[in-house]
């Protein structure tokens, strides 16, 4: 004899609805920051990328500049220095750097090597002898930076020829 099939209850489950929608809001936004960072880290907001990267250059100065907006602390930086032509008639061109940048990185290495080095009240002038006085010429400045935050500074063939620039130094 077969036993009728007793139907069973459903069990009761405690919701809480509204901590519910609360939950999944909080979700939403969790995504969206982290794609916002994955998108600021794929642009260069953290180094190395599209937003990182740029020249600096006037048609009054003839002198370009490319850098990173944003590096790591004692971290490689590289400024890669391009003298424009008829910029060195005398077969020899000075790159300035002013005193508060030069305080706040250290100088690693400079290509090709400084004829010789000046200092002055403001900052501190190396001077390049060029090949070909007529010819553009690129100087390439291996640097660390010495301080977390926001670097400032100025860069030129001199000081009354500078471009203003800043460096923004992650931990």
């Amino acid at each position: 004899m077969s036993t009728p099939l007793k139907r069973l209850e459903r069990p009761t489950v405690n919701q809480d609805l509204p901590f519910q929608h609360l939950t999944w809001r909080v979700q939403r936004i969790g995504w969206g920051v982290i794609a916002l960072v994955l998108l600021s880290a794929l642009s260069g907001i953290f180094g190395h990328g599209p937003l990182s990267e740029t020249t600096l250059r006037h048609s009054s100065i003839p002198l370009s500049v490319e850098y990173e907006r944003f590096g790591r602390y004692q971290s490689a930086l590289t400024l890669h220095v391009h003298v424009h032509e008829g910029a060195a008639p005398q077969g020899t061109v000075g790159i300035w750097f002013s005193d508060d940048y030069l305080s706040k990185v250290h100088i690693q290495q400079i290509m090709p090597t400084p004829e010789s080095a000046h200092i002055s009240s403001t900052g501190m002038t190396y001077v390049f002898r060029v090949a070909q006085p007529e010819q553009p010429a690129d100087i390439i400045v291996d640097l660390q930076a010495q301080k977390i935050g926001l670097i400032s500074g100025r860069i030129g063939l001199d000081e009354s020829h500078a471009f203003h620039f800043w460096q923004w130094i992650y931990p």
